[in-house]
This record gives C-alpha cells, sequence and structure tokens, in this order.
C-alpha cells in the first residue's frame, strides 16, 4: 500500500527493523514522511486509512502558516518546531543561504554541523513525541517539510530507543537519498558548472536536496559524546529510565 506513495514524498514505515535483541519494531505504528500538503487525493486516501492516531508536524510556526497542511479527521495534531538553535545563531535553510559558495559556503556548513549536533538536545518537539509514544498513541505519523532532516533525527531517535543498533540506524536516516534521488540529480545537474569551480556547493545541494552521511553522524556522534550512552541520554532528555525503555521495547517490537 506504501509503495503507492510517489518516491518524492519520501513516505515510509518505521517498522521491520531488526533490534539487537533479536526482535523487530512492529510494522504500521510509526510512519515518517514529507508533508501531507504534498500528497494528491489518492496518497491522502491511504493517509486517512492507516488508523493514525496522532500527527507530529514538526516545521516551523511560519512553515505551517504559509503552506497548511490538509485535514484528517480523528486525529491530534502535534505542532511542534524540530528547529533548535541554543547559540542563538541564525541557521538559514532558504535557498539563498544553501546556495552559497566559497568563503561564504563552508561558514554555511560549519554552521549546518553546529546545527545538527545540538538538535537531539533539549528539544520540546522530540520530548513531546516520546511523551506521545509512552502514552501509546500510535499509529503515528511524523513529517517536516521534505520529511528528510527533522524528521530524519526524530526517527532515529525512535529506532535507537527501541533498540535497533547505529548502522541500522543510519541506513535508515540515508534511505532518504534513494527516495529522492530524482531531486537530489536535478540540483546538481543544475549547478554542475559551479560545483566545478566550489565543490562545497556539492555538499550543499545534496543536503538541501536529501541527506548527509556526514550530518547524521554527528547527529549520533554528539549523543555519544554528551552522554556516554543511549541508557543516560534517553533517561536525561526523556525521562526514559530502564524500566521505561523496556516498557517500549515490549510495546513495539516483536
Amino acid at each position: 500500500m506504501l509503495e503507492q506513495f510517489r518516491k518524492k514524498l519520501n513516505f515510509r514505515d518505521l517498522g521491520g527493523y531488526p533490534t539487537q535483541d533479536g526482535k523487530k519494531v512492529k510494522m504500521n505504528l510509526f510512519y515518517r514522511g514529507g508533508a501531507p500538503l504534498y500528497m494528491n487525493i489518492k496518497e491522502l486516501e491511504i493517509l486517512r486509512g492507516l488508523g493514525l492516531r496522532t500527527v507530529l508536524d514538526l516545521r516551523t510556526t511560519q512553515e505551517r502558516l504559509m503552506k497548511p497542511d490538509p485535514f484528517i479527521p480523528n486525529v491530534k495534531v502535534l505542532e511542534h518546531s524540530g528547529t533548535v538553535s541554543q547559540g542563538g545563531e541564525e541557521i538559514d535553510f532558504s535557498l539563498e543561504g544553501m546556495s552559497r559558495i566559497g568563503e561564504g559556503g563552508k561558514q554555511q556548513l560549519s554552521m549546518l554541523e553546529k546545527y545538527y549536533a545540538r538538535m537531539p538536545f533539549n528539544n520540546q518537539a522530540f520530548q513531546v513525541m516520546f511523551q506521545e509514544i509512552m502514552m501509546n498513541q500510535v499509529p503515528m505519523f511524523i513529517h517536516c517539510a521534505s520529511g528528510k532532516d527533522r524528521t530524519g533525527v526524530a526517527s532515529m531517535l525512535i529506532l535507537l530507543a527501541l533498540g535497533v543498533d547505529r548502522d541500522t540506524v543510519l541506513q535508515d536516516y540515508l534511505l532518504t537519498n534513494e527516495y529522492r534521488q530524482e531531486q537530489i540529480q536535478n540540483k546538481l545537474s543544475e549547478d554542475a558548472d559551479i560545483i566545478k569551480d566550489y565543490p562545497e556547493r556539492e555538499i550543499l545541494d545534496r543536503m538541501l536536496t536529501g541527506v548527509s552521511e556526514r550530518i547524521g553522524n554527528v547527529v549520533l556522534d554528539a549523543i555519544f559524546n554528551e552522554y556516554g550512552s543511549l541508557d543516560a541520554y534517553f533517561e536525561n532528555e526523556f525521562g526514559l529510565d530502564e524500566n521505561k525503555r523496556k516498557e517500549l521495547i515490549n510495546l513495539y517490537t516483536e
């Protein structure tokens, strides 16, 4: 059924991944993707038939006001921006900001790495997400605009909490590049002449249209560097102590 969604929507089920204790994440409980506003009539019909209980919209207030999502009946919609910038710096995700070259492009890349390294910490959106998961408010659909960055980090955290190993978690994050391959290649072709002289532009283009393995590792490394273990991370950031983690694993794996 999910194969009926167009690839560029990056819509998929987080279920089916093996956990380190020999189980698998249950299917049909956690969905990730781009904003429903980009779905056609048939795709929206399928989405509304998934029995969703919760939608977590990780876009900013401005994004939601400019491009509101279509109505999904009998679903609790939680609107919490996944954007976090604790240092007060302004991260410019506009096309202009992501099109910088030379020293400006290198500075943009540096800022982006710092930004993503902070995203897993003190993030209210992810705190709300785990509160809802603990209350069994699933099936849940998590989305941002393209379903790749904010949604990608949220998805990594869910899989890590359920005992999926780091490499598999990273591979799910990178799967976005397969779903959005057409968008990535179109952008790289468009900027081919610029990239010849400014290789940093290729990295920014790939981040604009897809995801970066380096950034995925930046996020994961930040968690381990900050806390030393996933147990400490989930307990301190989300109140998920050993018993609550076991409860989650029992609920959502089989």
